[in-house]
């Protein structure tokens, strides 16, 4: 870029998972342009966790198909942002975004496509001012990268990142301090978005059970408000001879990200919480099923850039059927009809055990080494 810009907008009208993994861009924007007021524009329920984050100056929400604001001026639509920024990026090749980059960026827009669409290259031509080939093999992280690259922008690490405050850090305290949880704990988040991502709670409560009991670690289960989450972790809670404290929905993402900081172990499936755990750099296994692994698997921010699926050691664990010839098919569960996925189901507590072993003594060995 010729100029620094004074205002940056960010849009990722995308999941959870997606702004999560847009946050290292936010570092690598401040890093170059220091004095620039960063906003973000995302759907609403995704990104309200970015409010915390000081590099952020304000969050902007996508609502019922249109651009929003939040707060007290709900409705706001379309001049909320419209040319009221000095660069506009889009982090993905949605039309939507699209549209919202050209009504916000003033001076320069930056933009996805898909490189085998050439009626949607052709047109986004005449809007972006930087146009990328959407990479759909490399890990979601290094889109981040590749806007740096268009912008000329350094690039050497990529590190994602949920902010809390101190009342963030007071209420999970209070919680844990009312459940008498005063030492070491491991949290395990047995839900993802989709059926098809699911292990069984009869599983989670055994794998629960043996952690607790080999590394004398409290067991901490956690689920979002959803009244069929909390429904089907207290179940699942109730399977265990080590009963753990139960979440159920009563924290933010930003006190979920600062429940995750003091743990010291993490266990899910592929989904946001994940990718927070990932991000506090806590010890952490996964269970995957027919996911693309090499766009989803939990980015780990102190790796380097070219890392990739992290299945056999360090602090980053993903479980998954190697074995299976259909993996990863990428479909919504066997059949691409939503509903559950043989190669996450057939997945063994003993392997998955294994892999706990594993994680926790390589934190040993780097503390040691430290």
């Amino acid at each position: 870029m010729t100029a620094s810009p004074s205002s940056i907008l960010i849009i990722n009208i995308r999941l959870i998972g997606d702004v999560i993994l847009t946050t290292p861009l936010i570092g690598i924007l401040k890093n170059a342009f220091p004095d620039a007021a960063i906003d973000f524009l995302v759907n609403r329920g995704t990104g309200e966790f970015l409010e915390k984050d000081p590099r952020v100056r304000r969050v902007i929400y996508s609502e019922k198909g249109s651009v929003a604001a939040g707060g007290a001026r709900e409705g706001g639509y379309f001049r909320d942002i419209f040319r009221r920024y000095d660069l506009a990026i889009n982090m993905n090749a949605s039309d939507r975004g699209s549209f919202a980059a050209l009504l916000a960026g003033k001076k320069t827009r930056v933009g996805f496509t898909l490189g085998d669409n050439f009626g949607q290259a052709l047109w986004k031509k005449m809007l972006f001012h930087r146009l990328i080939p959407l990479p759909c093999q490399n890990h979601v992280a290094l889109l981040c990268k590749s806007v740096a690259d268009a912008l000329g922008l350094a690039a050497d690490r990529l590190s994602a990142s949920v902010h809390w405050d101190a009342a963030d850090a007071g209420r999970v305290r209070q919680v844990l301090e009312k459940a008498r949880l005063d030492g070491a704990y491991f949290v395990i988040h047995p839900f993802a978005r989709w059926r098809y991502k699911l292990w069984t709670m009869e599983k989670f409560a055994e794998l629960s059970d043996r952690v607790a009991e080999r590394y004398g670690l409290r067991p901490v289960w956690t689920a979002s408000p959803s009244a069929v989450e909390v429904s089907m972790v207290q179940q699942g809670a109730g399977l265990c001879r080590h009963a753990p404290l139960v979440i159920k929905g009563e924290f933010s993402l930003n006190q979920m990200a600062c429940l995750l900081s003091g743990a010291s172990l993490y266990i899910g499936l592929d989904t946001a919480v994940t990718h927070m755990a990932a991000a506090a750099g806590i010890p952490l296994v996964a269970l995957y099923g027919p996911t693309e692994l090499n766009r989803w698997f939990p980015w780990d921010n102190q790796g380097p850039l070219e890392q990739v699926p992290p299945l056999s050691g360090g602090r980053i664990i993903v479980v998954r059927k190697e074995d299976r010839e259909c993996v990863p098919c990428g479909e919504a569960g066997c059949g691409g009809r939503g509903e559950e996925s043989a190669c996450i189901l057939e997945i063994e507590v003993d392997e998955v055990m294994g892999r706990v072993d594993q994680v926790v003594s390589a934190r040993c060995a780097d503390r040691e080494s430290k």
